[in-house]
């Protein structure tokens, strides 16, 4: 079964004839340990290498500040200051940290930035050791309050917005495609993806979403909107008879009915898509639903057992 999802905020564009002003370029590469792709409709002449440039300057500018596993980043001289210690942050690290603070608050802390000894304790991270305590960090978050562009180290944590920084930079890419002049495309990051303006026929950018199933899939007309997905259906390893995944649970997580793999968010921003998703997963199927459904979240609700379920504000885009 194919379930159509439509956006009832699509943009609205006029048809271009084809070849008229415009060509089609696609091209892609690897960027963050993942793959990254650009389909799009570009000014007629120009090439693909200025695209790709453009493109090339995003991701080193997020690796330069975000990136836990270059010990020259910004956020790993942050992990290695001293209680006390403080840095001044760059307008895209605020934001992603901005964003991180307010859903991490409408979460209770299931979206934890503050976990990044605990994930490469879990043996995801870049300094995997198995053997070290547990991190004890849980609360931490809190204590993330930014002074102007100051962000001061209060507590014993290693700060980790891997969550949210993939998605921040397909946001920079499609912002650095429309400075490009470029409108209409389809821009994404391991999975994570925002679509401009229709194609010039005006039909839309289709974009399925990663299902369990081959029996039921999900389909949504991505223009003017992000998608993101987290869950564990990838990076996960069994241990004991129970199964470990780079995303910790939170502690008051309930386990609902069923075995939840995957949540995708459709949003306007493809950080605060990637944010929530993070935080509606680690918060399991029961809590999260019902913190979608409050927040007017557009999410589904992937499971390994049942039938994926979809959030109040996600039925009101079903075809």
């Amino acid at each position: 079964m194919l379930n159509l999802l439509i956006p009832h905020d699509l943009p609205q564009t006029r048809p271009e004839r084809p070849g008229q002003a415009l060509q089609a370029l696609r091209l892609g590469g690897s960027t963050m340990g993942t793959d990254w792709s650009v389909t799009c409709h570009a000014p007629r002449g120009m090439q693909a290498d200025t695209v790709r440039d453009a493109a090339d300057n995003v991701f080193a500018d997020i690796i330069r500040q975000m990136s836990t596993w270059e010990p020259t980043s910004l956020i790993s001289q942050f992990n290695r200051l001293p209680i006390g210690g403080a840095i001044t942050l760059p307008d895209a690290f605020a934001h992603v940290l901005e964003i991180t603070r307010q859903v991490a608050a409408a979460t209770d802390g299931a979206l934890n930035p503050c976990l990044g000894a605990e994930t490469s304790r879990l043996g995801f991270g870049p300094a995997s050791d198995p053997s070290a305590p547990r991190d004890t960090a849980r609360d931490a978050w809190r204590t993330l309050d930014l002074n102007g562009d100051v962000l001061t180290r209060n507590a014993a944590y290693q700060l980790d917005l891997s969550a949210i920084a993939k998605g921040h930079a397909v946001d920079l890419l499609a912002d650095a495609l429309r400075d490009l002049g470029i409108t209409r495309f389809l821009a994404e990051i391991g999975g994570e993806f925002v679509g401009g303006d229709p194609k010039p026929d005006s039909l839309p950018w289709w974009v399925d979403i990663e299902t369990l199933s081959a029996a039921t899939r999900w389909r949504v007309a991505l223009c003017g909107k992000a998608l993101a997905t987290s869950g564990d259906y990838r990076k996960m390893r069994i241990e004991h008879g129970q199964r470990v995944s780079h995303i910790t649970p939170h502690p008051a997580a309930m386990p609902g009915t069923g075995d939840l793999a995957s949540v995708s968010v459709l949003h306007d921003s493809c950080a605060m898509a990637d944010a929530w998703a993070t935080g509606l997963f680690a918060s399991g199927p029961a809590t999260g639903l019902a913190l979608a459904n409050q927040h007017g979240i557009a999410a589904l609700f992937q499971f390994r057992d049942r039938a994926a379920e979809a959030s109040d504000a996600l039925k009101l885009m079903q075809d």
